[in-house]
């Protein structure tokens, strides 16, 4: 049986490439339909096609209102940002278009025997992971895994450099930083190259921070300029906005060779030519230089390094050819990047080095020349209630920067004597208050044996899988009562979507993509009149949604306590769904057991769970007391206010007031 090709993609926000192993084992990009490198992340729904990548992006300007651009950075929301042929579409749905593009341009060069590796920001968290599994899905493209972008990067450094046998050129341990500053995201990482050994040290990065936000700075000067000089609002104008958000893109790449650019703007019968210099255009962008500058500066804290710890400075991603990057880098290390790759394609590159890994050790463990160890993220936790002061807390279970796989165990009691329930809300984030957190997760865990005591043990098990794929188990002390809870996520596509979305990708019998899309609404999208509840992109501006049926549970153990939030993400699902990547990277998880924690920690406790009947009865008790107790507040303020009146003004007739 002939062995699968191993591709990597690389799903970029504002490009995509894809790469593949060739026949003599290394790394190679494949080529698109039109013969170039990158495809251009641009979909334009036509009435009765879908079109894809340097085609869409030409009739952008003619079609705004059909055109879906920068979907990545939106991939955790409900739906896209705005309708497209009336419709709301979801972001996976847009990506999945994307990636079935991207699988015509393999399957021309490799044949249909292919299985793929897609890459994801570090910084992704586990809903936007599943969800970008469900785009692959919806394109119909056989996943193996999903690798974090700067690993995948680290990996083609590594072939380059003869890191990736054991017995390659490569001798010496070094340590490098990765830099990734795409179209729409951000990613530092520092990762120990040895020879056959990739290892993650720490991460961090910006999900909403990429080469997009410099397009909108410029643009948004431009448009100050522009209305300096002929007092006309072009701001106020979304589609002109629009257009010159590209029109900027083409001068931001001209800046990054030239020390000046021109912009044409034209709006209200009024033509002119901005002209933008190089310092101009570094000195209003330093901010968001100066973020990223930031939070390579944590990253290098939490790996618990110096700059002289570091050998090698990698740059990835498009958005670092802009000159102020590698010059604001080589300021803050003293060190010269790294040029050797191609910023381009270096994800690519090593995401189909990963996905050879992988295909190799499935068949043969022993087959993998290499191994590679990434990190979490961010912490997971559960909402636990501290027993010595009743606080909610976010009680961590699975720090971040963990190595990847793990398994942790954690003790937890239960709240009251006889508690039959525990409700299990499951966190990710740093910090201790579970509002500031993201749930990702809830679970009940029913049926317990009859007269448990309270403060009765219950262990908590996080397995965590190298692709950041998590499953929670839990277990009754002395008792064989173990249950695998199946996270149950409300922001899942379901299987009757996915196959909807996938139909529409490929529509058969000439139907058009505007009729499938009308019949997708109200299993897939929503009416544009009626607008989608998106999520926040942060949880400093939400706090945990109020479950239906439950009520919060709690733990035994340390609580980590960090300043940083997290970013969000939504509820987490069960894990049955048929996506292959789920258990690929679980493998022998390395076990950590926290029960030592009890001693010198506070206890945390679970609730129990109120089924409906239970919660709408405290609701009318507790609408009652408030009614009742309303009525006879007033009657008694009356009352009082009657008695100060007959005191005040004894000669006074106030009946004789309240008669008429």
């Amino acid at each position: 049986m002939a062995t699968p090709v191993a591709i990597g993609i690389d799903l970029g926000t504002t490009y995509s490439i894809t790469a593949r192993m060739d026949e003599q084992g290394r790394s190679a990009i494949v080529r698109n339909l039109h013969g170039d490198l990158l495809t251009p992340s641009v979909v334009f729904f036509d009435d009765d096609e879908i079109v894809v990548g340097k085609a869409a992006k030409k009739v952008a300007h003619v079609h705004p209102d059909r055109i879906a651009e920068c979907a990545k950075r939106e991939i955790g929301n409900r739906y896209y940002s705005r309708p497209i042929h009336g419709q709301q579409i979801p972001p996976e749905a847009i990506l999945g278009s994307i990636l079935s593009r991207l699988k015509e341009d393999i399957q021309d060069v490799v044949g249909s025997d292919f299985k793929a590796v897609v890459t994801v920001p570090a910084y992704f968290d586990e809903p936007r992971r599943k969800a970008t599994a469900d785009a692959a899905q919806i394109a119909g493209i056989d996943l193996i895994d999903i690798v974090n972008e700067p690993t995948a990067a680290a990996l083609a450094f590594g072939e380059q450099l003869g890191y990736l046998t054991a017995g390659g050129e490569a001798r010496e341990t070094i340590r490098v930083l990765v830099y990734d500053l795409g179209g729409g995201t951000f990613d530092v990482t520092v990762i120990e190259l040895s020879p056959g050994n990739i290892q993650t040290l720490a991460t961090d990065g910006d999900v909403q921070l990429g080469g997009r936000d410099w397009d909108l700075l410029l643009a948004k000067h431009v448009a100050e300029q522009f209305h300096s000089r002929h007092r006309i609002d072009v701001a106020s104008d979304a589609a002109v906005m629009d257009n010159l958000v590209r029109a900027v893109e083409e001068s931001k790449h001209t800046l990054s060779l030239r020390d000046h650019a021109t912009v044409r703007l034209e709006h209200q019968g009024v033509a002119d030519e901005i002209k933008i210099g190089r310092s101009e255009f570094e000195k209003i962008s330093q901010g968001l230089l100066e973020r990223t500058a930031f939070t390579t500066r944590q990253v290098l804290t939490a790996a618990g390094l110096t700059w002289q710890d570091i050998s090698r400075i990698l740059l990835v991603g498009g958005s670092t050819r802009m000159p102020m990057v590698p010059a604001m880098i080589e300021q803050l290390s003293h060190i010269s990047p790294d040029r050797s790759i191609n910023p381009d394609e270096a994800v690519a590159r090593g995401a189909a080095l990963f996905a050879s890994y992988q295909l190799k050790k499935r068949t043969d463990q022993s087959a993998t020349p290499f191994q590679v160890t990434d990190v979490s993220a961010h912490s997971l936790g559960i909402q636990g209630i501290q027993q010595d002061t009743l606080r909610r807390e976010n009680v961590i279970i699975i720090p971040r920067n963990t190595p990847l796989p793990a398994q942790v165990t954690r003790p937890f009691v239960t709240q009251t004597a006889n508690q039959n329930s525990v409700v299990v809300l499951v966190l990710e984030g740093e910090s201790s208050e579970p509002g500031l957190c993201s749930q990702i997760g809830h679970s009940v865990l029913r049926h317990l044996p009859a007269n448990l005591p309270q403060g009765y043990p219950v262990s908590i098990t996080f397995s965590y899988g190298s692709n950041a794929r998590l499953s929670v188990e839990a277990a009754l002390a002395n008792m064989d009562h173990r249950v695998t809870i199946e996270l149950q996520r409300e922001r899942d596509m379901s299987s009757e979507e996915l196959g909807l979305w996938r139909q529409i990708m490929d529509p058969k019998d000439g139907t058009l993509v505007a009729d499938l899309l009308h019949e997708a609404f109200g299993v897939g999208t929503q009416n544009a009149s009626t607008p989608a509840q998106e999520q926040p992109t942060s949880p400093r501006d939400s706090t945990i949604a109020e479950q239906p049926e439950t009520e919060p549970a709690s733990p035994i153990g340390n609580t980590s306590r960090l300043s940083h939030g997290s970013p969000s993400s939504e509820t987490s699902a069960p894990e049955n769904i048929s996506t292959p990547y789920t258990d690929a990277a679980m493998g022998t998880l390395p076990t950590m057991h926290t029960e030592q924690m009890a001693g010198t920690s506070p206890t945390f406790s679970f609730d129990t769970a109120i089924d409906h009947k239970d919660r709408r009865r405290q609701a009318i008790i507790r609408r009652t007391i408030f009614i009742f107790g309303h009525v006879i507040s007033s009657a008694i303020g009356l009352a009082v206010g009657y008695y100060i009146l007959c005191r005040l003004r004894p000669d006074a007739d106030f009946l004789h007031l309240f008669s008429q």
